[in-house]
């Protein structure tokens, strides 16, 4: 294929996929915040118009379609760096560095073309400044700790290693045979479509991610549901079960809520539930599952905690509750307390729904006094039941 067909093609490619990035994210994602997908489309949509002009070299002036066209394409790959830099949450990364590198190699271009007229040294220092560029994309790709996006990462990592070793083997032959226009292949096609295509993966992985955060988490607390519990509990028991650990839970609700609503208003109720669930994720251990179960109750996991670990925690909760204030609407201030039913027992010989049980039986009796309990006391499954009340 020759170079003039070949450069349309890519220029059409990139033209075509800068604009169904820029429609895509515009329809699916009108909330999301960072300007990666504009970046990247405007990286294409620049890269396609300088193709265009270095196509019709000799059919334009040379400042058009050498200088002007070189300098737009060699955008193509300074704008994907800064998308995907702002897509992985590295900021601008090192957008302005590669912004004069373009602006000192267009420099060195118009010497080459006007002063002392060199295509093949213009080839093969575009080729290496390119090469530069394509490396700073991989770093920070491969630099990215955000696992959701890691498949669309590594796929567009590839497809730029592939390209880079492509474009090694394209210049070296023409160094060697002394014709810049030599090795043309059709790796830049596979590349361009290829990094457009993970990239709108990269958000079709985001949102599937996001979709399944929000199916195991409560829209009010930001806690787990139910769902959510039951998907992540499972594993924490097995490998409670697995070490020989012993496993504890808590049953928690808000003391009077009813007269909470009734009073104050639901606004203030959900405020008091949101507090609640604030003090329970500050106060907790990172390796506890935080459960709302529903209305005003919250259920806690407690991996690997026995008996000195459950009295330490409800103790921490104590003091955390009793320095929780809350507001109304109105700027009324008021306060909350909770009750809780804590059970221990040996992962080995319990399932989520025995914890769930149990701890809602030590919640119960510790609501009534009449009929409580001692604090430390066997049932008839081995459980040891530790009732608490804040």
């Amino acid at each position: 294929m020759d170079r003039h067909t070949l450069f349309i093609m890519q220029a059409g490619m990139l033209i075509f996929l800068g604009i169904v990035v820029v429609l895509a994210f515009r329809t699916q994602r009108r909330e999301r915040s960072d300007k990666g997908p504009d970046w990247f489309a405007a990286g294409y949509l620049c890269g396609g118009v300088g193709l265009l002009l270095q196509a019709e070299r000799g059919n334009i002036s040379p400042l058009y379609s050498i200088i002007l066209g070189n300098a737009l394409f060699m955008l193509l790959s300074v704008f994907m760096t800064r998308a995907v830099s702002e897509t992985t949450g590295q900021g601008k990364g090192p957008f302005y560095y590669l912004i004069a590198l373009d602006a000192a190699t267009v420099a060195n271009y118009a010497y080459f073309t006007f002063v002392q007229p060199n295509v093949l040294l213009r080839t093969v220092e575009a080729t290496f400044v390119m090469l530069v560029m394509r490396i700073c994309t991989i770093v920070l790709l491969l630099r990215s700790d955000d696992k959701v996006i890691a498949p669309a990462a590594r796929g567009i990592v590839a497809l730029l290693g592939m390209h880079i070793v492509a474009t090694m083997f394209r210049i070296t032959v023409a160094i060697r045979h002394h014709q810049a226009d030599a090795g043309f292949s059709w790796s830049g096609l596979i590349a361009i479509a290829g990094s457009a295509l993970c990239f709108l993966w990269i958000d079709n992985l985001r949102q599937g991610a996001e979709l399944e955060r929000r199916a195991i988490t409560d829209p009010l607390t930001g806690l787990l549901n139910r769902r959510g519990l039951e998907i992540l509990a499972s594993h924490e028991l097995a490998l409670a079960a697995r070490h020989g650990w012993h496993c504890s839970a808590l049953m928690l609700d808000i003391n009077r809520f009813k007269s909470i609503n009734d009073t104050l208003g639901h606004t203030a109720g959900d405020r008091a539930l949101a507090g609640v669930a604030e003090v329970l994720k500050k106060t907790l251990r990172p390796s506890d599952l935080i459960t709302r179960v529903g209305g005003d109750e919250f259920f806690i996991l407690l991996p690997n905690a026995g008996e000195e670990t459950v009295d330490f925690i409800v103790r921490r909760l104590r003091v955390a509750m009793s320095k929780l204030t809350l507001q109304t609407p109105s700027g009324e201030t008021f306060s909350v307390s909770v009750s809780i039913g804590a059970v221990t027992r040996p992962a080995a010989y319990t399932q989520l729904a025995e914890l769930l049980h149990q701890s809602d039986l030590a919640l119960y009796d510790e609501k009534q006094p009449s009929t409580r309990q001692a604090s430390s006391q066997e049932d008839g499954s081995g459980a040891q039941v530790q009732p608490s009340n804040i």
